[in-house]
């Protein structure tokens, strides 16, 4: 991984999900991070928080806009890998696998969609949780029913910043598992929201989808990326060019 915009990310996808295969078959515990413009943007303004996502295993960039404007600044080609499309690529893999968080209808419809789609579904597991603040959970016993799964991907689903607080918090607890903060990942999946057709060389705009989802949610979150987005750029230009000097 390499560090744009403050956040270690990797835009090499094949070596990412390497380094999540690698850490499964390792038995190794930590969690994956799925850096989208509301997690860059709170990550600016939160130390703590920035320090959370520099510790997981490994970070993907959920953003093409991001992708294409790490890439403009260090001259790389770029692109992102969102977070449906991790989770569309080790939902149906051979894994023992534990959805945390989602409710029960939107799981039930995803073990649905992998039996119409022809896999076995009987490795993967479902744990709602009850709403509660970051800092409400129980994670000693949150951590007490996975370590008796033994699942091998946690996929954890709390919309971000809260499900990478969690992450971290949950980590001590659990035994060998990986955690995957995946926000909306579920409803693309089972097609509650709909993946845009469209897109202008990389920019992808699954953003335009979660507008119309949650509109009100996401407008709060989109237009403090936008205001920040000229201090970013001079802020990795100037980053660059001290280590270039270096």
């Amino acid at each position: 991984m390499q560090k744009y915009f403050k956040i270690l990310l990797e835009f090499d996808h094949k070596l990412l999900k390497n380094s999540i295969e690698e850490a499964i078959r390792n038995k190794q515990k930590g969690y994956v991070c799925v850096v989208d413009a509301n997690v860059l943007t709170v990550a600016q303004k939160n130390e703590h928080f920035l320090s959370i996502l520099n510790h997981s295993l490994v970070n993907t960039c959920d953003g093409s806009s991001i992708a294409t404007l790490a890439g403009i600044i260090h001259k790389k080609h770029l692109s992102a890998l969102n977070g449906p499309q991790i989770f569309n690529y080790f939902i149906e893999k051979n894994y023992s696998q534990l959805l945390l968080g989602s409710n029960e209808e939107t799981s039930n419809k995803i073990k649905e969609k992998l039996r119409s789609k022809g896999f076995d579904d009987t490795n993967l597991h479902i744990l709602p949780l009850p709403f509660n603040d970051v800092e409400g959970f129980d994670y000693a016993g949150i951590a007490a029913i996975t370590n008796e799964l033994k699942p091998q991907i946690i996929w954890v689903s709390l919309g971000a910043p809260k499900q990478e607080i969690f992450m971290s918090k949950l980590l001590p607890y659990i035994d060998s598992s990986v955690m995957i903060g995946i926000g909306a990942a579920f409803d693309f999946y089972i097609g509650k929201i709909a993946l845009p057709k469209f897109r202008i060389g990389p920019l992808k705009f699954i953003w335009i989808s979660r507008v119309l989802s949650e509109p009100s949610k996401q407008i709060s979150r989109i237009i403090p990326y936008i205001k920040i987005l000229p201090s970013l750029y001079l802020q990795e230009k100037k980053w660059v060019r001290l280590n270039n000097q270096n």
